[in-house]
């Protein structure tokens, strides 16, 4: 198994939780490539605690489709699957305009605070040196802009829907930074217009579909460099 970037403890999460975050972030941050063999031991040492928990942090990763587990074989990183991707986009391509065409002109005031101040604190990642811990924030800062939308648009399950279905696409966003150290302030002045839609209401001369298809195909631009570099690390399924 790779060697995995231990991240630091947090007071009040148990031995699942912890288990489940460090895995996660090093499935994301490619740390443990798509392919690579877990050993439930292996983890359990590293993070100093029981295999138990470690157990049931990939069981949580395998129905994010981010694991596999075998009986008997172990659990190994899913390759990414180009079908699930494309059906995450599907789903967050048809439900995320709707949502910001019902709040737009007339969301609370309370989810445009925690919008702002998302945006700021995104304001200034993007100025600092990356690293795998920036563009981690950074990305989880971007879902936790769109997740706000959901809640205020009163939709908190579509949202837990959409982030286990789209979790193949969050992969690859993750390798726009990581493998090929693609800028992500875009991503950023782009949630500036959302958020100057919902404050002010829509016009007619903005085109919220293709602004939305824009915002989150922009990763076709980079893709097929990740494809040729790395195929090893996809499932092509048509």
């Amino acid at each position: 198994m790779n060697e995995m970037t231990i991240l630091p403890r947090k007071p009040t999460e148990n031995n699942k939780e912890y288990s489940y975050r460090v895995l996660y972030y090093n499935i994301m941050t490619m740390k443990l490539p798509p392919g690579t063999s877990i050993t439930e031991n292996e983890v359990a040492e590293q993070l100093n605690i029981s295999r138990t928990p470690v157990h049931e942090a990939l069981t949580m990763l395998k129905v994010e489709y981010l694991v596999d587990i075998v009986p008997q074989s172990g659990s190994t990183v899913t390759l990414i699957n180009l079908r699930n991707v494309r059906e995450g986009l599907f789903m967050r391509t048809t439900l995320e305009p709707a949502i910001y065409r019902q709040l737009s002109g007339c969301i609370k005031s309370e989810y445009l605070k925690k919008m702002a101040d998302n945006l700021d604190e995104a304001s200034e990642l993007i100025t600092l040196e990356e690293s795998e811990e920036a563009v981690d924030h950074f990305i989880k800062l971007d879902d936790e802009f769109h997740k706000l939308a959901y809640i205020a648009a009163e939709k908190p399950n579509l949202w837990q829907a959409t982030s286990t279905v789209c979790s193949h696409f969050l992969r690859i966003r993750y390798q726009e930074s990581i493998l090929i150290k693609k800028d992500l302030s875009h991503i950023y002045e782009e949630h500036k217009q959302l958020y100057n839609y919902l404050l002010l209401g829509g016009s007619k001369a903005f085109d919220l579909d293709a602004f939305y298809d824009n915002h989150l195909f922009y990763f076709k631009s980079y893709f097929p460099h990740i494809l040729e570099k790395y195929p090893q690390y996809f499932i092509i399924d048509i």
